[in-house]
């Protein structure tokens, strides 16, 4: 061993660990394995210490690691020959040491883009052969039944190496990625119960990240397999990993909500008791509930959902798949590796032992993060949700899944306390179409603000109209309070053309106003095929006629707006003529109303005499049957190019974030030390 410099204050001299002396001579350029075969065997069972790795690479110029090349290359592949031993405490140093090798000079090059690293790494002739080995024995690490710990390091590797780079398209090696592909051993982690709880998460994150490079071939190998799974475990294993994700941020969300309200309630009560005698008015940011920080995190998730909902035809059928906690926790070995490793793992096991599916899951979390997105990045998580599910309504099968009366679920759809609309979800257990039609409702009425986000109205109209088509294409009459639905729509109508003003200047609000319409026009022309009963035709009659005001002050100003110079005019047209047939039913029923009301002398009608009224004119109501009401434009032609920018920017946030969360850095390495014997042997 060799000793410091004695310390100024004359204390005794501080010790030099052995792989410190290594490393010191590393850096110098010299090469110690050269008249010592045995080096290499020797200093990987050292204790690696990668923040001395890590700062002296960051010390050094890009010119100095370019002289240091030879001691790099060395190293990296003596790591990787490493790989093959049996020896599992050399495999996990050789790990550590090359994740943060390959990290530091990453980072290196994020500070100066010039700095060819991937050179300084491997010889630019040798680079295909020698990541064909790599990646070749990355593949057995992740398939053999290892050591759950060296999967773990392989992963953290393997996302190491992908997310070096802010731009996915600018790293250099992730076109050995492409052609010696991971995905298979990937898959089959997903389909194993115990190694799905301890590797799915990093599994599904790393396949994410892989199937958003864009390749030469302009056909994504990772995309291809993917559209192409059909093995039944391993979607259930994807769709399980998803729901765990899902699942945590919910179960973090209820728990605060819990301490939110026991901590307030009695103050809440006072506080408005007091308010409702002073008259002042109630507060509405006080008792906000705050949204779990870690739902921003949740974007290579929702990516992961888009991909294999959007790709793999496939998945359709895990979204209603029941899941339960698997019984992971009673294999031994893993109950002997629990301790160890748990708190390196970014996926926590489901608490609850009840069963659910990924869409309820799902639904639940959309009201979570549609809540508040003024944020950035919960407003980029709530379009993709929209997108997310844009797409399964699209699904001929999904939609039947979802509208199956034999498949009712309780879903929980959580909202903000703050809201005072009279909107209150049904909590009993019903279709999951349903509960997505309380989804988007709950959406329209909590958003309503002069900063419209338009294109999340857009695509919260566009699931409903969905949802409608699938039903009159197929005749089914879901057991639904429409008039909840009915009362909304107005009432976003009412909306728009209150704020037209202000709204008009920096949008096309007159799109959305022609989608909200031609859903009423779709139950008026199909109403008897869709609705449960005839009472509830009579009540979507009663409502446009109640609120009759709304529909001929939207007419005037859409006829007013197509008349004049207008960007917004061809729009507004198309808008004025949807509403004809709504304006028939009111021409003619408001004089038939008012003479009912003279003729009986009666002032305040109840709503069954306006109904009654409804019922005895129908014969003599003429409507004009408009065209293309129940189809639409597929998800499948339209949305490739509307959501890349969104998938782009949420990508290159993804890698970031998984970046910083890497654990390479602050694994316990003597809770290694202790545990690397330890092995999972799944049946």
């Amino acid at each position: 061993m060799a000793f410091r410099k004695r310390s100024t204050s004359g204390s005794k001299p501080q010790l030099k660990e052995k792989v410190v002396q290594i490393y010191e001579s590393f850096f110098k350029g010299e090469d110690l394995s050269k008249d010592n075969e045995n080096f290499w065997d020797e200093f990987f069972l050292l204790k690696p210490k990668v923040s001395y790795i890590e700062s002296e690479i960051e010390k050094l110029t890009a010119e100095q690691l370019v002289l240091l090349q030879d001691n790099i290359r060395l190293l990296f592949i003596k790591c990787i020959e490493t790989f093959d031993c049996k020896h599992q405490l050399r495999i996990i140093f050789s790990l550590k040491t090359l994740t943060c090798l390959v990290s530091s000079l990453y980072k290196k090059f994020r500070i100066d883009p010039t700095f060819e690293f991937m050179s300084v790494l491997v010889v630019p002739k040798d680079s295909e052969i020698v990541f064909e080995n790599l990646l070749g024995k990355c593949n057995s690490m992740l398939r053999e039944p290892e050591c759950a710990i060296i999967k773990d390091l392989c992963l953290q590797f393997l996302l190491t190496l992908v997310s070096g780079t802010d731009n996915l398209n600018e790293n250099s090696a992730l076109c050995h990625l492409m052609t010696n592909s991971v995905f298979e051993p990937l898959t089959e982690v997903l389909s194993n119960n115990i190694y799905q709880t301890y590797h799915g998460y990093d599994s599904i994150l790393l396949l994410t990240l892989l199937m958003n490079v864009e390749t030469a071939k302009k056909t994504n190998p990772y995309v291809v397999k993917l559209s192409l799974l059909d093995k039944e475990e391993t979607l259930n294993g994807y769709s399980q990993i998803i729901r765990w994700s899902l699942e945590e941020i919910c179960q973090q969300y209820r728990s605060e909500e819990i301490a939110q309200y026991s901590n307030n309630t009695w103050f809440n009560t006072f506080t408005t008791v007091v308010s409702n005698m002073l008259f002042v008015p109630e507060t509405t940011e006080e008792h906000n509930i705050e949204v779990p920080r870690e739902i921003r995190s949740m974007s290579g998730i929702l990516i992961a959902l888009y991909e294999a909902v959007h790709y793999n035809r496939n998945f359709m059928t895990t979204l209603t798949h029941c899941h339960k906690s698997n019984n992971y926790e009673s294999h031994p070995s893993v109950m002997q590796q629990t301790q160890s490793i748990s708190t390196n793992i970014d996926l926590k096991s489901p608490t609850d032992s009840q069963f659910s599916n990924l869409l309820v899951t799902f639904f639940q979390y959309c009201s979570i993060v549609m809540q508040d997105i003024k944020n950035e990045g919960n407003a980029n998580n709530s379009m993709l949700c929209f997108v997310i599910l844009s797409s399964i309504t699209d699904d001929q099968f999904a939609n039947s899944l979802m509208h199956d009366m034999n498949l009712q679920f309780k879903v929980d759809l959580y909202r903000l306390p703050t809201r005072r609309y009279m909107f209150v979800p049904d909590k009993t257990p019903k279709p999951l179409a349903a509960a997505l039609l309380d989804l988007m409702i709950e959406f329209m009425l909590g958003h309503m603000m002069k900063k419209l986000p338009l294109d999340q109205y857009m695509k919260c109209i566009s699931i409903i109209h969905r949802i409608i088509c699938y039903q009159k294409r197929n005749s089914v009459r879901l057991c639904y309070n429409w008039k909840d639905l009915w009362s909304s729509l107005i009432t976003l109508l009412k909306f728009l053309m209150t704020y037209e003003h202000q709204l008009s200047q920096d949008m096309n609000i007159y799109d959305l106003g022609i989608q909200i319409v031609n859903i009423f026009n779709l139950f008026i022309t199909y109403g008897d095929m869709l609705l449960p009963s005839p009472s509830s035709y009579d009540e979507l009659y009663y409502e446009i006629i109640r609120m009759h005001t709304v529909f001929d002050n939207i007419y005037v100003l859409s006829s007013r707006n197509s008349s004049a110079i207008s960007e917004h005019k061809l729009s507004a047209t198309k808008l004025s003529n949807c509403l004809i047939n709504i304006r028939a039913i009111i021409n003619h029923y408001v004089p038939k109303i008012d003479n009912w009301l003279e003729k009986n002398s009666v002032t305040t009608p109840v709503g069954e005499d306006i109904l009654e009224v409804v019922r005895n004119n129908y014969d003599t109501l003429t409507l004009k049957l408009l065209d293309c009401l129940g189809s639409f434009e597929p998800n499948k032609t339209n949305q490739d190019s509307s959501s890349s920018s969104l998938i782009k920017l949420m990508v290159s946030k993804v890698v970031k974030d998984t970046r910083q969360s890497l654990k390479h850095s602050n694994t316990d390495l003597q809770q290694i030390l202790q545990n690397f014997s330890l092995y999972s042997n799944p049946p």
